[in-house]
């Protein structure tokens, strides 16, 4: 809208032609502009859906724990850079995992992710949701979204998201934190001197079974 306003005023001061070529120009910038998307704006989005499908159902929630996954799965996966986030928590190890292994531990830390995010926000509603607005600028390559749950009893739980914009203009999520506690960085700490000394097809296993980081299960 600047540069448009811009050349508005210049045209009332002066004699000026604007040409079709400028003229495109200046409406696809305005176009770009309109288009931004803030990453906030993305969390919010996924976080109404996902909570908006829980109102209402919490008590039979509980009981079938896989439909909450269900959710979370169709409402934050597509946003979700599973493979990223894995390759953080494997670190060097993602280097020597056949693709096979790679497979499989991307979707077993997938599982685990959706099955402990999910028994985390279940008992939340949208009205105790704060998404603090994020300011960036076209152009910017990553950010956190800071959002807070505000309980009954008036405390805040913090829940971070890292993310990241695609080469299609989207964002993406790749690590999450609750009160500080980095998923990603939990899971590295946690898996990673099991992988050293049982290797990588043991801890994979381990998460397909459900197993969970301590530093996850206090949240």
């Amino acid at each position: 809208m600047k540069a448009v306003t811009l050349i508005a005023v210049a045209a009332l001061a002066a004699p000026l032609v604007l040409q079709p070529a400028s003229c495109a120009a200046a409406q696809g910038e305005q176009s770009a502009q309109v288009a931004f998307e803030q990453p906030s704006q993305m969390v919010q989005s996924v976080a109404d859906q996902i909570l908006k499908a829980l109102d209402g159902h919490r008590a039979e929630l509980h009981q079938h724990p896989q439909q909450i996954r269900d959710i979370i799965e169709k409402y934050l996966m597509p946003h979700f850079d599973a493979q990223l986030a894995a390759d953080g928590v494997l670190g060097r190890y993602a280097k020597t995992a056949t693709k096979e292994q790679k497979a499989r531990f991307i979707q077993a830390f997938k599982d685990s992710l959706i099955k402990n995010y999910g028994a985390f926000i279940v008992d939340f509603h949208s009205k105790m949701l704060t998404v603090a607005p994020t300011h960036v600028k076209p152009g910017t390559e990553a950010a956190v979204v800071r959002t807070f749950f505000t309980r009954a009893d008036g405390s805040k739980v913090k829940v971070y998201f890292d993310v990241y914009m695609t080469p299609s203009g989207a964002w993406k999520v790749f690590n999450l934190s609750v009160e500080g506690v980095s998923y990603v960085q939990s899971y590295r700490a946690d898996l990673g001197p099991e992988i050293a000394q049982q290797g990588l097809d043991a801890v994979i296993k381990r998460l397909e079974q459900g197993q969970t980081p301590a530093a996850l299960k206090k949240h």
